[in-house]
């Protein structure tokens, strides 16, 4: 496997696994989030479990390798993120026609100034929620 996603995943302070390593390639290879399905599919020829896939998207997430992006349909889809941080650190378009997730990774989530007393901000999230170009009318 690729030496960059070794360094990836030992750098995040995580154990590597040839498993994990896959995991990561396909997030990594993925041109839009993708579920917990999609990826089980990508990953079938290696003979990793549905188990060890979640475990491993967990390992992830605490570790800031990935985000969890919920599009409404009840079904959380993975990103390859990296940025090290546990809150999503850009905003998602979702198409409500096809359910089409897009990171927006050029696209800075806005700071949140002067918060109550006593309030924790633990996550951010920011959806943009229209239609993508395929479902648009043209």
């Amino acid at each position: 496997m690729d030496e960059k996603i070794a360094q990836i995943i030992r750098g995040a302070g995580l154990r590597y696994t040839p498993g994990r390593a896959a995991l990561l390639d396909v997030l990594m290879d993925a041109l839009s989030p993708l579920t917990q399905e999609e990826i089980s599919l990508r990953l079938r020829d290696i003979g990793l479990n549905r188990v060890t896939i979640y475990r491993a998207l967990e390992s992830f997430l605490e570790a800031g390798l990935v985000h969890r992006i919920d599009n409404g349909d009840r079904l959380w889809k993975f990103a390859y993120c990296g940025c090290g941080s546990r809150k999503h650190c850009h905003p998602h378009f979702v198409c409500r026609s096809c359910g089409k997730v897009e990171c927006l990774v050029n696209i800075a989530l806005p700071k949140i100034p002067n918060m109550r007393p006593g309030y924790c901000v633990e996550e951010r999230e920011f959806y943009l929620r229209g239609l993508c170009d395929n479902c648009s009318p043209k």
